[in-house]
């Protein structure tokens, strides 16, 4: 079995001649297809996104693997800026801000010694005005090999400011969730390991921090059962840099190996390296595979009305129906085109109600934490429980979306299938944070609390009725108006009128979070349902964009081979065998580039040579 890079080579060799073919062939439409396939054998890079909660030990794990304190670590100051780590003869930093319809982003070169101050929570740097992230070159060894990290701000905390790391996973290669071993998979971690996992082809489990715990292997079972049970196939794998760090200083191979660092590390080289390299090279595959059916079209014609002159105009017929064929793919009313409209309305419909759903069930929970508490006194719990909670619910609601996007391709090519070629373009998933920091904040409740003074005169109040109502009915019995029964009256009177205003106050101010909350969840329907369906009628053109270029480079080798056939046989019969025999040469290169491309589709990814040995 080849390895990633000689397969590289005979890739790369295959998709070079096939280009000329493509250019001598007049197609140089489909000469750019194959040289953007091309380009992505050059990409060695493997993006690596590390995630999880908060202080989780995400930056630490980074700079373990890197061998460079390079992304902040600290007790309490979180990281609140993405940071991408890659290779480079010198170390560097730069801040990249990429702004919306912008082809270049914005570059700040900055000092790498002073990286802490522009990607934790002490940075002034929010951008506000577009994606902020930072990057990071050093030559580290493991970085050379063409692995990039990417240090991301923690899940779990409602900041407008952190980018949604949901955004993060569809783009990346592979994906590593920290958690620590201090505790088993909580029901949060367990909702974003599902998340990561529908977003995300490679993702990983990493318990760090072993060294914090002698029952770690315990919670790591646990964790393992956690993970069986919610239906989360990922595997788990454990760290720890401090050991790896007194391990570096001691020179200890024993205290190493415990740490597990290498472990990890060979497994992202040897393993997830390999099958990403290995993925690329498919696609490139199928690429050429498609391009050559697209080239051979003509050609066959050109052949069959070259052995057989008098079958030019049966040809031409058949060629022609299937040019008026691709044309039909291009109209309205071709059937992936109605599918595609109609899937896309049932899917704008699906979310917002999807949506409703999840927001309202976040809005009633919250009203039943509201009925069960002083909302004055735990006001500030209430929010950041909602915040989170509707964060929560927006993020679900965009990966379902994200899912069903990609089912609905693939059922769009289905039907395009039926009367040409199609593969599924590349679906992106935007980011929550702009429909997030578009809802607002909640409105504030007052805690509630009195003075002395307020409290005494709210008693007063109470206790005049009481002390005036007994003290005349004393009066009958010869007592003054204030006597030891009225002002006993009147203490009795003011206790409960105290009690009965406290319990208004608190009716008012439960009443008033309710409002606060529907209010909240009204808005976040109205921002985050505008979203959703911006972002459906994107991927409604980018799906009818796709498939229509798709059309038309069919249409284009079908009008090729009309072309070609006709010229054919039109020719003398001298020059029709020698073009006959070089057309069926072409055709047989042709063929043979196709076969070794799919002979490459079959190909398993190469397994490293540790493995075989074990």
């Amino acid at each position: 079995m080849p390895s990633n890079a000689v397969a590289a080579e005979r890739m790369a060799a295959l998709a070079d001649r096939l280009r000329q073919i493509a250019l001598r062939s007049g197609r140089q439409d489909l000469a750019d297809r194959v040289a953007e396939a091309r380009a992505a054998l050059d990409d060695a890079e493997v993006q690596i996104v590390v995630v999880g909660q908060f202080k989780q030990g995400k930056s630490t794990l980074v700079n373990t693997l890197v061998s460079a304190p390079v992304c902040p670590v600290d007790d309490v100051i979180a990281t609140s800026v993405p940071t991408v780590v890659r290779w480079g003869e010198q170390t560097s930093a730069a801040l990249i801000t990429e702004l919306a319809g912008e082809s270049q982003p914005i570059r700040a070169e900055i000092d790498p010694r002073r990286l802490r101050e522009h990607v934790t929570e002490m940075s002034s740097d929010t951008g506000i005005f577009g994606n902020l992230h930072a990057e990071v070159t050093l030559p580290s060894p493991l970085l050379a090999e063409g692995l990039v990290f990417m240090d991301t701000p923690g899940v779990g905390r409602a900041q407008a400011r952190v980018s949604t790391n949901l955004t993060l996973l569809p783009q990346a290669d592979a994906a590593l969730v920290v958690t620590d071993a201090t505790q088993e998979l909580t029901d949060p971690e367990l909702a974003f390991l599902r998340q990561s996992a529908a977003l995300c082809s490679r993702v990983t489990c990493i318990v760090s921090k072993i060294d914090l715990h002698h029952q770690w292997r315990s919670i790591v079972q646990a964790d393992v059962e956690h993970l069986s049970a919610a239906d989360i196939d990922v595997p788990v794998m454990v760290t720890s840099a401090l050991l790896h760090e007194y391990a570096l200083m001691d020179g200890d191979p024993t205290l190493r190996e415990e740490s597990r660092i290498d472990a990890l590390t060979g497994y992202l080289r040897d393993v997830v390296k390999v099958e990403v390299i290995h993925e690329r090279q498919g696609a490139v595959a199928r690429e050429i595979d498609a391009v050559c059916e697209l080239i051979a079209m003509s050609m066959q014609a050109e052949i069959g009305v070259l052995d057989d002159p008098s079958s030019s105009p049966e040809i031409v017929r058949d060629l022609k129906q299937a040019e008026e064929t691709a044309e039909n793919l291009t109209r309205r009313s071709a059937r992936w085109q109605q599918t595609l409209s109609d899937g896309i309305g049932d899917l704008i419909s699906d979310i917002e109600f999807d949506l409703r759903d999840r927001l309202r069930e976040v809005g009633r929970e919250a009203e039943q934490l509201i009925a069960a508490s002083d909302p004055g006194k735990s006001w500030e719990d209430i929010g950041a429980w909602l915040a989170d909670s509707v964060t929560q619910a927006v993020s679900d609601n965009f990966v379902w979306a994200h899912e069903r996007s990609v089912h609905l391709a693939e059922v769009v090519a289905q039907h395009f299938s039926l009367d040409g070629r199609a593969a599924i373009p590349t679906l992106s998933l935007d980011g929550t944070d702009q429909a997030l920091r578009a809802i607002g904040d909640l409105e504030f409740v007052q805690a509630g609390k009195l003075s002395l003074g307020q409290k005494v005169m709210i008693g007063l109040r109470g206790s005049y009725s009481g002390i005036l109502m007994f003290g005349l009915m004393t009066t009958l019995a010869g007592l003054a108006l204030v006597n030891p029964i009225s002002l006993a009256a009147g203490l009795i009177v003011g206790g409960f009128a105290y009690r009965q205003d406290a319990l208004q106050r608190l009716d008012q101010r439960r009443n008033e979070a309710k409002t606060a909350v529907r209010k909240l969840i009204d808005e976040a329907i109205f921002q985050v349902g505008k979203e959703s369906r911006d972002r459906m009628n994107r991927i409604r053109r980018v799906l009818r964009d796709h498939f229509v270029t798709t059309a038309e480079e069919v249409k284009r080798s079908l009008a090729e081979s009309i072309r070609v056939a006709q010229q054919g046989a039109a020719l003398p019969p001298t020059q029709r065998d020698e073009r006959a025999a070089q057309a069926a040469a072409e055709l047989q290169e042709i063929r043979t580039l196709q076969a070794r491309a799919r002979e490459f589709l079959l190909l398993p990814a190469p397994i490293p040579q540790e493995q075989h040995a074990s």
